[in-house]
Formats: C-alpha cells, sequence, structure tokens
C-alpha cells in the first residue's frame, strides 16, 4: 500500500477529517488532501508528525512491511556481499604479488 492511500485509511479509521488532522500537525487541511491524493509528498518533519498523531511508526504510515519488501532487498544484499568477496580477493591478490 502506497503511503498516500494508507494515510487516508489511517486517518479515517481514526474518524479525522483532512481539517482536524491539519490542525494536530499544523499544516493546510489542503496540504492533507494533497497528500492523500499523491499530488505531493510530505518532508520528513511532517511524516514524523504524522505518525506521532496516529500514535504508529513510521514504517506503519509508510505502508512498509518488511515481510513483503524483504525479496526486494535480497538482491541488494547478495550485490553488496558479492562485491566485498571480490574487493577482499583483489586486495589479497594484490599483496601477494606486488609486495611492500
Amino acid at each position: 500500500m502506497n503511503f498516500s492511500t494508507n494515510l487516508k485509511k489511517i486517518r479515517k479509521s481514526l474518524d479525522l477529517t483532512q481539517g482536524k488532522l491539519a490542525a494536530i500537525i499544523k499544516v493546510s487541511q489542503r496540504t492533507i488532501s494533497h497528500y492523500e491524493n499523491a499530488d505531493s509528498e510530505p518532508e520528513l518533519i511532517i511524516v514524523c508528525r504524522l505518525a506521532d498523531a496516529f500514535n504508529i511508526s513510521i514504517e506503519q504510515l509508510l505502508g512498509y512491511d518488511s515481510t513483503e519488501d524483504n525479496d526486494r532487498y535480497s538482491d541488494l544484499k547478495t550485490l553488496t556481499h558479492d562485491y566485498y568477496v571480490k574487493k577482499r580477493l583483489a586486495e589479497t591478490s594484490l599483496k601477494e604479488n606486488y609486495p611492500l
């Protein structure tokens, strides 16, 4: 679920209007509308205020689910690991072939 959809769902589940939420986090109602319609994205400080207002984590607000996103990062982890292994082998080879 993306941020805009998640924001609207959470706001409505707490029975808050856009205006009430806007007053709580000190932005305009129009700003909340833009976030919910994915017309703009909030700055980090606003994300923090929203999470605090909803009494949830930033990850929950953003719709981050580590179980769903695990596959997305496994490739990156593999590439990172492979890079460091190759780097270590190259350094070892240089030391053996070109001692100081």
